[in-house]
């Protein structure tokens, strides 16, 4: 009976420890991984394997004192083969005014910090171009 506990534990042990743990910086949030959607969580853990990655810019800018732009983006999707375990942080460019993230919407590069590689950029794709890439995919699929 301690046997079957104790493999019992390591098994949950195991599984708890095979996820990576993707936060990002306060503009961003996730709205939802592989179709499930998400509450607009800043950080998941997620188990290694391809992902499809949806989150949204959203922020607010105080001009005036009078005055509140608010800047959110549509969804943006982050297509992500995750290898391993590990602890991902995800960067943008310093985002200053509404001018600047509005050009950040338009074209939608964030930065991954681990373990073993720092500054890698990612270009985040809005729905037309994730169905262009599935479209691509799809007719490869096809010719084989």
């Amino acid at each position: 009976m301690k046997k079957f506990i104790a493999i019992s534990l390591l098994s949950i042990v195991s599984s708890v420890s095979m996820a990576a743990t993707i936060s990002l910086p306060d503009n961003l949030i996730f709205t939802a991984v592989d179709g499930k959607t998400l509450q607009n969580k800043s950080q998941i853990d997620i188990a290694p394997g391809q992902h499809l990655i949806q989150i949204q810019y959203y922020d607010v800018f105080r001009p005036g004192v009078d005055d509140t732009d608010i800047i959110k983006s549509d969804a943006l999707y982050w297509i992500y083969n995750l290898a391993k375990d590990e602890d991902i942080q995800v960067k943008t460019k310093e985002v200053l005014s509404s001018t600047s993230a509005k050009n950040f919407i338009k074209s939608p590069l964030i930065t991954l910090d681990r373990a073993n590689i720092k500054g890698e950029t990612v270009k985040l794709v809005n729905h037309e171009e994730l169905m262009a890439i599935i479209m691509k995919q799809h007719s490869k699929m096809m010719q084989q």
